[in-house]
């Protein structure tokens, strides 16, 4: 028959200990150890790193060294020697003890006074300490709660153009049953477009281009508008964004103002000094009186509207024009085929892209003259596909088929069509 094996009772370490702490700590209240032995032992222990709050363990036994170094034992004559010459020497020490009494008690008089005062403060500053201490971990935890709680919200920031959009969706539904929430929907749009208008300005300082160089590309449109604008009939840059056309047409001399939905840009316009009425463009449009404009330009703004609405801006436009004034609206030249890949779909607030043809044909349609497509930005050469050297019907065909690539790939970028009232 096999023994049966029983399995070792499981130990319960932190307990043993616990309980040897009680029983040594029992012990050095009856006076059983020697105390500075005690101490010894408890030093090794912290520079042993067997104490888990190594600088509470030190400033404790520091304390208990000072307490006992503050009130000591009278002093007192003893020798260890025996017999009589030990009863002489005893003689001896006590008389010099007697007669140096006065002057060790004027010696020693300020630096025990010193002493004193310094054990003092130290136990007042010990609590302060101890206090300290004592929160130090709270607040490490505060101030990790605090990083965290940055990290939460950048993390949380591309949620509320998602939680404003359930908004508005919840809104509409309301609203078709409520109408008496409409001006909270119109609110809560408008708080909607507002968190965007910051982004968009920062789209446009990344992709745009710099102000200069917009500034020198849309200078193209100035010799048109010079021959127009007439004193009392405003220029007008319908979407001015930035402003740079304004800056352009304020250098040439030409009176212009601008109107541009977006806040932010407003206030940076308005701080370059430039005239800009915050305004969404047909609704502008709308409250005008017939024939009091100048001119008027839509750069890089046409793109943004839904069929019906380039419809009616076209019309009102035309409307709003006072004879020999010039309707001039720059966009992406769809029939450039690269611009897909750049310029028109990097735009997330591009509605769909208008053919130089079709555009022709609103601004003939809307009732004005003289309309024509300038084909601009054109690729650097640089960019465009390489013909082959050499001769011959093979070269000629193939650098044929290059040419129409380039065309169709590499052509001008934008174009602008212009029509006269």
């Amino acid at each position: 028959m096999s023994e049966e094996k029983t399995s070792a009772p499981a130990v319960d370490v932190p307990a043993i200990l616990a309980e040897v702490e009680d029983a040594v700590k029992a012990k050095k209240a009856q006076g059983l150890y020697d105390l500075t032995e005690v101490r010894r032992v408890e030093e090794e222990a912290v520079a042993c790193n067997y104490i888990k709050d190594e600088s509470a363990a030190l400033m404790k036994l520091h304390e208990a060294k000072l307490n006992e170094l503050w009130d000591p034992l009278p002093w007192g004559v003893t020798t260890h020697r025996a017999g009589a010459a030990a009863r002489l020497v005893l003689v001896a020490k006590k008389l010099v003890f007697k007669l140096t009494g006065f002057a060790r008690s004027v010696w020693f008089a300020r630096q025990s006074q010193f002493n004193d005062e310094v054990v003092k403060l130290i136990k007042v500053l010990l609590p302060v300490v101890n206090s300290v201490n004592g929160r130090m971990p709270r607040l490490e935890k505060r101030l990790d709660d605090v990083d965290a709680l940055e990290q939460e919200l950048a993390r949380m920031a591309p949620r509320f153009e998602s939680t404003l959009a359930q908004m508005t969706h919840l809104v509409e539904r309301q609203a078709e049953a409520a109408p008496a929430v409409e001006a909270t929907a119109r609110e809560v749009a408008r708080l909607r477009f507002q968190s965007r208008g910051e982004a968009y300005l920062q789209f446009e300082n990344a992709h745009r281009g710099a102000r200069e160089m917009i500034k020198q590309r849309q200078a193209v449109y100035l010799p048109y508008f010079s021959q127009s604008v007439s004193p009392g009939a405003p220029l007008v840059d319908l979407g001015c964004g930035r402003g740079e056309f304004l800056e352009a047409a304020r250098e040439a001399g030409l009176a212009a103002k601008g109107v541009e939905l977006n806040p932010q840009m407003v206030e940076l316009c308005r701080k370059q000094g430039l005239e800009v009425e915050q305004a969404e463009a047909l609704e502008y449009l709308r409250g005008l009186e017939d024939a009091t404009l100048g001119g008027m330009l839509l750069a890089q703004v046409i793109e943004h509207l839904t069929h019906d609405e380039l419809s009616e801006l076209a019309s009102l436009a035309s409307a709003k024009l006072k004879p020999g004034g010039w309707l001039i609206a720059e966009t992406v030249n769809p029939a450039c085929l690269t611009t897909f890949s750049g310029a028109f779909y990097l735009d997330l607030s591009h509605t769909k892209p208008i053919h130089p043809e079709a555009a022709r044909f609103l601004w003939q349609w809307a009732g004005l003259q003289e309309v024509d497509i300038l084909m601009l930005s054109p690729y650097p050469d640089e960019h465009l596909l390489k013909e082959v050297p050499g001769e011959g019907p093979t070269a000629e065909a193939l650098n044929h088929n290059i040419r129409r690539l380039n065309d169709l790939l590499y052509g001008p970028q934008d174009y602008a069509v212009v029509g006269r009232k």
